[in-house]
């Protein structure tokens, strides 16, 4: 629980911080990548399931460089303190875990194990980003001002 000590008198980057800005960065990037190879023809469309849920990998790699921006401008803008950055990343983690249960119901559905794990560990590193991102310590850090 140390990283969810106070920061008033520490200005330092809160090592959750550091973790989720690190986190939608390879999101970011494994996005762009995967973009890229469904341009090349290199990768089928159904690949990307593991990035974007919820049938949005169909849309084909212009949703995936979509998603790239967003969570690179999203780790940075984490990374820099910026306090809307917080919430947006909030709103995308709770899209996230909305989306990812029709595919878990589905695996259970199913009885695919690796599935219902892949699912299951995304949901789980989305709630824990929810609850880290909103627990006071971290909304103060955002309210500093920016050094």
């Amino acid at each position: 629980m140390r990283m969810l000590t106070s920061h008033e008198n520490n200005p330092e980057r809160p090592a959750g911080i550091m973790a989720v800005s690190g986190l939608l960065a390879l999101a970011g990037s494994a996005s762009l990548l995967f973009a890229i190879l469904l341009f090349l023809h290199a990768v089928p469309l159904s690949y990307g399931s593991v990035l974007l849920q919820g049938g949005l990998e169909q849309r084909g790699p212009i949703a995936f460089l979509l998603y790239s921006a967003i969570a690179l401008v999203l780790a940075w803008a984490l990374w820099t303190r910026r306090a809307w950055a917080r919430r947006l990343t909030i709103l995308l983690a709770v899209i996230g875990v909305g989306l990812a249960f029709p595919a878990i119901s589905s695996a259970v559905a199913d009885v695919r194990l690796a599935a219902i794990v892949r699912e299951s560990l995304q949901i789980m590193v989305r709630v824990v980003i929810i609850f880290y991102l909103t627990q006071e310590p971290v909304r103060q850090w955002f309210t500093k001002p920016v050094p």
